[in-house]
């Protein structure tokens, strides 16, 4: 090995110590900054805020007991922190995380109610779009379909605890995700023997749609029932349309 080859390496060496030295010094030094401020961004549902900043502040420090403001970085621990705000049950998801300017940012994803339950007039519920059963919130009031059934009410945490559950489950996001079924479905009815029936928000029919199943097939004749069959014999004529039955749409 020459000497050149020789100053090389020391040099290079002398380098990475040095550069690890710093980035050793700069993360002690920046654990040792106290947080100045707590940043939250609440990302919205349809314009709908289920939390604020001052409840996601009181989640985090454990309803003042656990400090967070002039504490050093090197003490907080963001997963602790982001477990209590995540025991809001309207909260799908936090990430808190430390910036260089000695703030605290924290970011909340909110659940998004699609459909609220309605059980005897009582232990009302919403489900949100994973499924989950969350508690009907005092501050806001979510605009959904709503769903009621004719026997007690079974699932404890998610509709997908039951394949049941999870058919019904499949019928709310198919309508939550098509903005006409979205705009024109404002109550679904759950009976006894699992069959369903909806409610329209602008005309008066009741629609038998039968079990949760086969959502393109009866979707598809409902429509033709409002764009072929309503312009034609009136839309109050019937009272109402049965989509049960393969290849039929029966009208009363």
């Amino acid at each position: 090995m020459s000497k050149e080859e020789k100053k090389n390496i020391l040099i290079y060496s002398f380098s990475g110590l040095l550069l690890l030295s710093l980035i050793t010094f700069a993360g002690i030094k920046n654990n040792s900054r106290k947080i100045d401020e707590v940043n939250v961004e609440i990302l919205e549902q349809d314009g709908i805020f289920f939390t604020d900043q001052l409840e996601i502040v009181d989640l985090m420090t454990d309803k003042s007991a656990d400090y967070v403001i002039g504490v050093e970085m090197g003490d907080i621990e963001p997963k602790v922190l982001e477990e209590r705000v995540e025991s809001n049950p309207f909260v799908k998801d936090a990430q808190v995380y430390r910036d260089l300017k000695g703030n605290l940012q924290v970011r909340v994803e909110q659940s998004k109610p699609i459909a609220r339950l309605f059980i005897n007039g009582k232990n009302d519920r919403y489900i949100d779009s994973d499924g989950r059963v969350l508690p009907i919130n005092a501050k806001h009031t979510a605009r959904v379909p709503l769903m009621e059934t004719d026997f007690e009410f079974g699932w404890e945490n998610n509709l997908n605890e039951s394949t049941y559950g999870t058919q019904v489950f499949e019928l709310l996001m198919y309508i939550e995700k098509n903005e006409f079924w979205k705009a024109q479905i404002a109550h679904i009815l759950i009976k006894k023997d699992g069959e369903i029936e909806l409610y329209p928000q602008v005309t008066k029919q009741t629609i038998e749609f039968g079990m949760p199943v086969d959502f393109d097939r009866k979707f598809s004749k409902l429509m033709t029932f409002y764009k072929e069959i309503l312009p034609k014999k009136g839309w109050n004529t019937y009272d109402r349309v049965n989509l049960k039955f393969e290849n039929q749409i029966i009208c009363e």
